[in-house]
């Protein structure tokens, strides 16, 4: 019996070691890392908001002065930031232009730059480019000075646009080393006296020269001129002097274009319309008809268009890869994801700050609470605390004044001597399922309300403003979207930001702003079709954060505002807190788990238990572990002291059987 006692409780023993064992290796080999570890791998999400497929030449750090500085013809710069919402919506707008104006290439070529990409950021930063999109345009032998960082066209319409550019290469001063600069100077009475005179200047391959009228004060016969700069056939001339186009048959009405051959031969042409494009339609008809053609692109030029490898950082995700994280992504629809909220400091450090050209005042002021924040609230790895920490110390040294190159040195430096800081360089809950949409917006936004929420459970600070004041200070003078900085500051003073009580207030501030927000922006073109922007939380994530059946039926419908929704802020409260907990924050998609300090789970593990037991499992499986123990301790005393009477029992007997 006491045998059967003893194999029973080693048994319990063996039978526990071995399925806690067990339980270690299947979650060891379990986890499904596989799905993810593969995909990550990279520096950079963004592919830029042009490819080599559009008009639009791509500039960098590494070709920008080469395409700009010095050269012997003007360029069109669009400087923006690939997760603007509103240079998204202009980008479709500037391509049309890029492709109506791929004519005009040899002269004013239609460029683009990506402030958002880190390598960009000494350019952006040296031509102090405070606001996106802007355009800027810069002239034939152009070197940058202090103020004088190109003309800025303040419109983003396309024929103003246009126009304006027309007007800026027109007026400029045709130089030695121009050779190909067509003549823009309106026809004179001289160049009209005889067909030679009109011939007069042009070289022997000049067959044609094409007179288009124009009105006063317009642009069309310069713009004309400039859709045909490639055809080293034909020339064309413009006038607003309707007795010299009546020379050639020009009336300005029903005829406002004229071919003029060597011979004489003079043909008018009418237009659908007064405008290049109309103009271009007609002419295109004649050349067509003579066989004229313009003077194929060389290698050089498929080059500089984008045509060869771009030397922007792309991603390497593929579009499955892309599905397989979207897939996750949706089926945990309120997860907070570490992946996203470190590219989110990501971008704050190494690309919004470093882009300033100087830092003092009130911007400084704003620069200083920011870090502060993020040094406190941060979920980053302890080289990634510490690198926070120096920066904080730095700003606070310098102050008075500093440039974002100042910091972006700093950074770099740290980074150096910390070694690795981010355990993640891709979006995973913030992935758009096409380019251009969520991503660093996203993770933004996801960054600030952890850091609320920290500040509301954390005992840091007693200041309940602390997490909204630097946030507000930072979108005003950081944030690379200036229309998105605009709309927050109006609704911040309209939603009395500063009138918060308490950290609590501070929390539930930022979730309704980001739900005006939402509400906003749904249905926009920036929106990404895969995720619609809705009020959350939705009553799928949280049916306790709404008071109703009928207010739960208008948060399925993401074109409902915040304030029609019937909310139990106590509960909306609190699933905040559970998400935003550093606990519950997921790592699916981080590279290098080793990096960031071990989770409970990560903990349960190394003692050989996994997440399959609740606390209250664990703690009753540790106890009945306990208890075996025990019991194997008290069945081994209990089995010697019985084994040690049995030995002694017969000595006993002898010694009375002898009495």
């Amino acid at each position: 019996m006491h045998s059967t006692k003893l194999f029973s409780v080693t048994t319990c023993v063996l039978v526990i070691s071995i399925s806690l064992f067990s339980f270690f290796n299947l979650i060891d080999a379990g986890v499904p890392r596989s799905s993810y570890e593969a995909l990550m791998k990279q520096e950079s999400q963004e592919l830029g908001l042009y490819n080599h497929t559009d008009k639009v030449r791509i500039l960098t750090n590494v070709n920008f002065k080469d395409e700009v500085l010095n050269r012997n013809h003007s360029i069109l710069v669009e400087f923006y930031n690939s997760y603007c919402g509103h240079c998204r919506k202009f980008a479709p707008t500037y391509k049309r232009l890029a492709a109506e104006l791929y004519d005009w290439r040899d002269i004013a070529p239609i460029a683009a730059i990506d402030c958002a990409a880190e390598e960009n950021n000494g350019i952006c930063r040296e031509y102090e480019v405070m606001a996106y999109p802007t355009l800027r345009y810069f002239g034939p032998g152009y070197t940058p000075s202090e103020s004088n960082y190109g003309s800025r066209i303040m419109t983003q319409d396309m024929e103003q646009i246009r126009s304006i550019l027309a007007e800026f290469v027109a007026s400029e001063n045709k130089t030695s080393d121009m050779s190909s600069w067509p003549d823009f100077k309106p026809l004179q009475l001289s160049h009209t006296s005889s067909i030679p005179a009109l011939f007069e200047g042009l070289d022997s391959l000049k067959k044609y020269v094409v007179v288009v009228y124009e009105r006063e004060n317009s642009t069309v016969g310069i713009e004309t001129i400039l859709h045909f700069v490639r055809y080293p056939n034909i020339a064309v001339k413009r006038t607003a002097n309707s007795e010299l186009a009546a020379k050639y048959q020009i009336d300005g009405t029903r005829y406002r274009i004229a071919t003029v051959s060597r011979d004489g031969s003079i043909v008018p042409y009418g237009s659908l319309h007064e405008s290049s494009l109309s103009y271009k339609e007609t002419i295109e008809s004649f050349l067509k008809s003579q066989h004229i053609t313009e003077r194929p692109p060389s290698h050089a030029e498929n080059n500089a268009l984008g045509h060869t490898a771009s030397t922007m950082p792309h991603a390497s995700t593929t579009d499955l890869e892309v599905s397989k994280i979207i897939e996750e992504v949706k089926r945990n629809k309120h997860m907070v994801y570490q992946a996203d909220l470190e590219m989110a400091i990501r971008g704050i450090l190494y690309n919004e700050i470093p882009k300033s050209s100087k830092i003092n005042g009130e911007k400084m002021t704003a620069l200083l609470r920011f870090l502060g924040i993020l040094e406190k609230y941060n979920p980053l790895s302890n080289s990634g605390r510490a690198m926070l920490k120096e920066l904080a110390s730095f700003t606070r040294k310098h102050s008075d004044e500093m440039s974002g190159g100042d910091f972006e040195k700093e950074l770099i430096r740290l980074e150096k001597q910390l070694g690795k800081v981010f355990s993640s360089h891709r979006f995973v809950g913030c992935q758009g399922s096409k380019t251009g949409v969520r991503g660093y917006t996203c993770s933004l936004w996801q960054l600030f309300h952890y850091m609320s929420v920290q500040a509301a459970t954390e005992d840091k600070s007693d200041d309940p403003l602390e997490v909204l004041q630097a946030i507000h200070g930072y979108v005003k003078h950081f944030f690379g979207c200036t229309e998105c900085s605009e709309h927050f500051q109006e609704m911040a003073k309209r939603r009395h930001i500063f009138n918060n009580p308490t950290k609590d207030d501070a929390v539930l501030w930022l979730w309704a702003a980001h739900n005006e927000v939402n509400q906003r922006l749904a249905g926009d073109d920036t929106e990404d079709p895969k995720f619609p922007k809705i009020q959350f939380p939705s009553a799928s994530s949280c049916p306790q954060c709404h008071k109703s059946s009928t207010s739960q039926a208008a948060a399925a419908a993401s074109s409902t505002s915040v304030a029609a929704h019937d909310w139990n802020k106590e509960h909306v409260l609190q699933f905040l807190k559970n998400i935003h907990n550093p606990e519950f924050v997921s790592r699916y998609g981080v590279d290098d788990h080793e990096l960031l300090p071990p989770t409970l789970d990560k903990l349960r593990q190394k003692r050989m238990i996994g997440n399959v037991f609740s606390d209250m499992d664990m703690g009753m499986g540790m106890l009945l572990y306990g208890f075996c123990i025990v019991m194997l301790v008290v069945a081994f005393k209990l089995f010697a002291v019985r084994k040690t009477g049995y030995r002694k029992k017969p000595y006993g007997h002898d010694m009375l059987g002898k009495v």
